[in-house]
């Protein structure tokens, strides 16, 4: 009796295990397929926002592509929380210098703490009213205050959108 018992036990545990499994292959599909909608290329594809192309190297200046950035702007008061902004940031800086270029590599999780703070800290109308000058002036005075070897010229975004 005890041998039977045990087996069915076995089969319960079995059929538990492989539900959870079935469960969690399940979900991390569907989190997959979700997350996928809201990314930069599938909006530009919808039509719902613009690609503007990424800079190119000249003799005078080379540009440092700080890769995608998710930033949660402020919540404004008729909001519920912040609106979700998609940056791809690129910083000028003088051609040939690779010492420059290194200490930037070697700063950029700084840098994009930079961006961050900055975005995070105004809600969207505010971001949709200030100029683009102002805004890449802004962080640009805070990422060469935080440089030793160099200064960035500018700041060029070939992503910068709000997902909705």
């Amino acid at each position: 009796m005890s041998r039977i018992n045990d087996e069915l036990l076995n089969k319960i545990l079995l059929t538990i295990i492989a539900f959870i499994l079935f469960i969690i292959l399940v979900g991390t599909i569907y989190a997959l397929a979700v997350r996928k909608k809201n990314t930069p290329q599938n909006l530009i594809a919808q039509g719902k926002a613009v690609s503007l192309m990424s800079p190119s190297d000249t003799d005078e200046v080379s540009y440092y592509e700080l890769g995608t950035i998710r930033v949660s702007t402020a919540k404004a008061d008729s909001e519920e929380g912040g609106s979700i902004m998609i940056l791809s940031p690129w910083l000028a800086y003088p051609a040939g210098d690779t010492v420059f270029f290194e200490e930037i590599s070697r700063k950029s999780g700084t840098i994009k703490g930079i961006f961050q703070a900055y975005f995070s800290a105004r809600t969207k109308n505010q971001l949709l009213t200030e100029t683009e000058e102002k805004i890449v002036n802004v962080i640009m005075d805070e990422i060469n205050a935080d440089m030793a070897l160099g200064k960035i010229s500018s700041i060029y975004f070939t992503d910068y959108l709000f997902l909705e």
